[in-house]
């Protein structure tokens, strides 16, 4: 049999440390029935919440694993949890069941041509009980270097999901637009839901998300064509962008990777040089996106004049951190994250404590609000929010609502139940408004009142 593994090396296979976290808890040999181990393979049934135990495999020497688990971890927290209980010990030798046996002579042929490695026989599947669908199942395997290889495979597949899942997104744009977006089928909202799953799966979460966004605009209020229609020419720009990464310049690729979902880890950013400035903690927004609320803080650079995204998340019902607080000022570093519009960040160190913010953020006037908003939309077309603080008056649109006006310019407001505050706290006016650019106009968030703000979302 060959050398058993050490806790660190099986932990090295999971694909982030939520999963060699829940691995932990899995490693328990009450929760596992018909394990077993030999010189090549690890399998057995894990009990969880689930009617039916997960039939968990592990190849060790590929390494590959297969479980019916729905995870799209790769691999799930039951295969590191089953190599663990292996690697302390807790998995007998055992003669393979005939599953188990097809499964590893499977892997065994495939890793044969490269590997040198000889191929066992495959004896046909026996079930246990009457002939059924057989679970979904998920497989990877490596090669001569194993983890890395596994990680590189794994890295490829997604690629490839994406690609499939944007070039899917570009056809059903194309065939709605065709159609025109009046038509019954994009007015429901299992349509859009649909196209959002589709993207989950092509593992697209953060584009599967900006779909259903979009969804919310259809038939919202008047000029709801013009917004959608916008939304959706942001999509395509982001399908095609994402289906040819390596004809965009770096920072560029960046953003789109961002866009569509590949995350960037932590660690990368804060290992990255930071901007230190006293930020004014502007303005904050909370947004239900599918149950999970998303807290926004934008912070602004009282010397550089850098903007910051601060972004934090919670189950719907659970309660977010509200550090930092609108209408402070704090002394600290912030990591900004990379890409062609460098704003989301993180706190790094915290030189002093955060305090009141008396004087406030220099505000900006219309035209010159409209104009930084432009630029950014220039860099990405596909932008759903940018901030801004702007020192004008709240007054009646020629048309349908609210402006926010001074002599460069009038300022068109999103829709919102602020108006009666700001209209209280301008008094007829002007006044120093926080808040954000977004497809529906400008969305006040917070208002200047004396020597602190007040918070209007």
């Amino acid at each position: 049999m060959t050398d058993r593994w050490s806790t660190a090396e099986v932990l090295a296979l999971a694909p982030d440390a939520a999963v060699g976290l829940a691995a932990h808890g899995l490693a328990t040999p009450s929760a596992w029935s018909d394990v077993g181990c030999d010189d090549i393979g690890v399998w057995g049934l894990y009990r969880g919440t689930s009617a039916e135990p997960y039939d968990v495999v592990v190849d060790r020497i590929g390494p590959a694993w297969r479980c019916s688990c729905p995870s799209r971890k790769i691999p799930c927290k039951h295969a590191v949890g089953l190599l663990l209980l292996w690697a302390e010990g807790n998995v007998p030798s055992a003669v393979r069941p005939a599953n188990v046996r097809a499964w590893l002579a499977a892997q065994q042929r495939r890793a044969a041509p490269s590997s040198g490695r000889e191929a066992e026989p495959e004896l046909p599947l026996v079930p246990a009980e009457a002939p059924g669908p057989a679970p979904a199942t998920r497989e990877e395997v490596g090669g001569p270097a194993p983890r890395e290889r596994a990680g590189d495979r794994r890295a490829d597949d997604r690629a490839s999901r994406v690609r499939a899942g944007l070039a899917e997104l570009d056809l059903w744009l194309t065939d709605q637009v065709r159609r025109g977006l009046t038509s019954a089928e994009l007015a429901r909202a299992d349509t859009w839901e649909g196209v959002a799953s589709r993207l989950v799966d092509a593992q697209a979460p953060a584009l599967a998300n900006r779909v259903r966004r979009v969804a919310e605009l259809v038939g919202g209020g008047v000029g709801w064509q013009e917004r959608v229609l916008a939304e959706m020419a942001g999509l395509h720009a982001l399908a095609v962008a994402g289906a040819a990464p390596s004809r965009l310049d770096d920072d560029l690729a960046v953003s789109v990777r961002t866009a569509v979902g590949w995350a960037v880890s932590k660690e990368e950013v804060l290992a990255g040089t930071p901007v230190t400035d006293d930020w004014h903690v502007v303005a904050r927004s909370d947004t239900d996106e599918h149950r999970i609320i998303v807290r926004r803080t934008w912070l602004l650079g009282r010397r550089t004049g850098r903007w910051g995204l601060l972004l934090s998340f919670a189950a719907f019902g659970q309660s977010l951190a509200g550090f930092p607080a609108v209408g402070t000022l704090l002394h600290a570093d912030l990591h900004h994250f990379p890409g062609r519009l460098p704003i989301r960040a993180l706190v790094g160190r915290q030189h002093e404590p955060a305090v009141a913010d008396v004087d406030g953020p220099a505000a900006s006037s219309v035209a010159a609000t409209l104009a930084d908003h432009g630029w950014a939309v220039a860099q990405e077309p596909w932008l759903e929010r940018w901030p801004g603080v702007v020192r004008g008056t709240p007054a009646r649109a020629t048309g349908p609502g609210w402006v926010l006006a001074d002599e460069s310019g009038g300022l068109a407001l999103a829709p919102g139940a602020y108006l009666p505050t700001l209209l209280a706290v301008s008094g007829g006016g002007p006044v120093v408004v926080a808040g954000e650019h977004r497809a529906n106009g400008f969305a006040p968030l917070a208002v200047r009142v004396e020597d602190r703000a007040a918070v209007l979302a």
